[in-house]
């Protein structure tokens, strides 16, 4: 019998969260014992074994709590335990919680090519350490993957496993042709540093009066400097900080095109889910969203230099163009294909494959 724990800092978000959540949801309609355990948020709509501790994500007292949730599910269980971390602060205290428990296998996924950590001089062979502590690393790329096995080093990285994310697939929209009208541009993602949005505003500074508008869903700690930059280039009735939505689909069906600026990426979820709706994409070119868009697919528009403003500006213009020329329709069709190749059901079972097998 399996029994799944999975944990991470918050039920919100857009990324790991989200797949967590959703895997959570797949997971009880088949029966199995699976938990979720958030260290701290909240929500409307918890299903079965979801719980939040409602403490700070990063507080060492975690690992005190998180031990405490695990004895007594483990208790619970009569026996093995499989628990997934996910993101950073899971990831440190998982280990150290379960450090003399029995029955207890770990599991841990990967979900971006690099983070700030991997700057600190020597702090590697403090990592390699936790992570000799998890069974199986499961990446979400084979960007990430690459990039982990060089951190942790050749014996760890035999322990690691590239599983692409699955998303959410959302209903196909039909969109009116562009013809009379100006493009709505859209992006969807936190507000930080990584996601480079400061980059895709000055380009509609350069673009205002080509495009209609240009959506951005998120929150995150670059807010004030975005909001700035909007006054500056006097870009008030054109870009739009809308905060995070518990209704992207709708969002995304009153799009044209999708940006997707990104510094890095470990998978590039938002990116399936735009593709779904049948938006053409315009992206950074960079390890993991590559993987997920296919350059090849005639509704993609990459970007080599991702802080470049000016390439920007021309990836834009492109986008517009092949909408014009080849159809909202036409593109619309072969993002939908490129889609469906990440599912959440196929995600879940080979999930599952990994849990088994240990």
């Amino acid at each position: 019998m399996l029994n799944l724990v999975s944990i991470i800092s918050s039920p919100k978000g857009g990324g790991a969260e989200l797949l967590v959540r959703e895997l959570q949801k797949i997971y009880i309609s088949q029966n199995l014992d699976a938990h979720a355990v958030y260290l701290n948020g909240c929500s409307d709509d918890f299903i079965d074994n979801e719980t939040v501790l409602g403490v700070d994500p990063r507080s060492p007292l975690n690992i005190f709590r998180i031990r405490k949730v695990l004895k007594h599910l483990s208790n619970r269980a009569g026996g093995n335990l499989t628990v997934h971390a996910h993101l950073t602060w899971p990831f440190f205290y998982v280990t150290l919680a379960t450090l003399g428990l029995s029955n207890i296998k770990l599991i841990y996924t990967e979900h971006n090519t690099t983070n700030k950590r991997r700057k600190i001089p020597l702090l590697w062979v403090f990592e390699r350490l936790l992570y000799a502590r998890y069974e199986r690393i499961i990446c979400i790329s084979q960007g990430v993957q690459e990039a982990l096995a060089k951190w942790v080093g050749p014996t760890i990285a035999q322990r690691l496993v590239t599983i692409p994310n699955g998303s959410r697939i959302y209903a196909m929209f039909q969109r009116p042709a562009l013809e009379g009208r100006l493009p709505r541009l859209v992006s969807v993602g936190s507000l930080s540093s990584r996601k480079n949005f400061a980059t895709t505003v000055r380009a509609i500074a350069r673009l205002k009066d080509e495009i209609d508008s240009y959506t951005i869903i998120g929150e995150g700690p670059e807010r004030a400097q975005l909001e700035q930059i909007i006054e500056s280039e006097q870009l008030e009735g054109k870009v739009k900080l809308v905060g995070w939505s518990d209704d992207i689909e709708s969002h995304l069906h009153a799009a044209d095109i999708q940006l997707i600026p990104s510094l890095w990426e470990g998978f590039g979820l938002v990116a399936v889910e735009g593709m779904s709706t049948g938006l053409p994409v315009v992206a950074s070119n960079v390890d993991g969203l590559r993987e997920v868009l296919d350059e090849s697919n005639p509704s993609v528009t990459l970007v080599n230099q991702a802080e470049s403003v000016d390439d920007w500006v021309l990836a834009i213009r492109k986008s517009v163009a092949d909408v014009h020329a080849r159809g909202a329709s036409s593109l619309a069709q072969t993002s939908r294909q490129q889609a469906e190749k990440f599912t959440l059901d196929e995600m879940a079972e080979r999930y599952l494959d990994v849990y088994r097998q240990l």
